[in-house]
């Protein structure tokens, strides 16, 4: 599967800030930086309003309190400029986000290699990204779940085991089959 195409697709929307992240990864401040939220949704189904690109990913030698302060150091050390909800790189708001536990350190661990606007990187697979929405559980995930799936028919069979080792399959049934 590959990003929905768009009219403007010969203009490179996130190439440029996806190279500064995996500049980021090869000096060893972050790992396996991958496409997560709606983006990650996007790459497989239909353009959605969103305002920021979320990016999980690992810190090495770092404990969870720190939080991504080394990522917004380095980035500020580049000249990016940093905000509430992280750094704008390149004209792209990017949310630097560490997984927890859960679906979403599933989600990391099996993230698909891909080619976005002619840059490697990693995005969460069609299902993860819609387990992980589906476990957010925000009103707009919802509405990104149901526009997603009018466009693209994910693998119910491994969705369905996705949502069900989480606990997350009475929600989703409930949500969206039973309308």
């Amino acid at each position: 599967m590959k990003l929905v195409e768009s009219e403007a697709a010969d203009l490179p929307v996130l190439a440029p800030a996806l190279t500064i992240i995996n500049q980021l990864e090869s000096e060893g401040i972050i790992e396996k930086p991958t496409i997560g939220g709606s983006i990650a949704v996007m790459y497989y189904a239909t353009p959605m309003l969103t305002d920021d690109l979320d990016v999980f990913c690992y810190l090495p030698g770092q404990n969870f309190i720190v939080g991504v302060a080394p990522v917004l150091d380095r980035l500020r050390e580049l000249s990016y400029e940093t905000t509430t909800l992280g750094a704008r790189i390149e004209g792209i708001e990017v949310q630097f986000l560490r997984p927890g536990s859960g679906v979403v350190t599933e989600a990391l661990e099996h993230a698909a290699s891909t080619i976005i606007e002619g840059v490697p990187f990693h995005v969460f697979e069609y299902e993860y990204a819609l387990a992980v929405k589906a476990d957010a559980g925000r009103s707009k995930d919802w509405l990104h779940i149901s526009v997603a799936l009018e466009a693209t028919e994910p693998d119910k069979e491994k969705l369905y085991a996705i949502l069900s080792k989480y606990d997350l399959l009475v929600k989703w049934k409930r949500k969206l089959e039973d309308e």
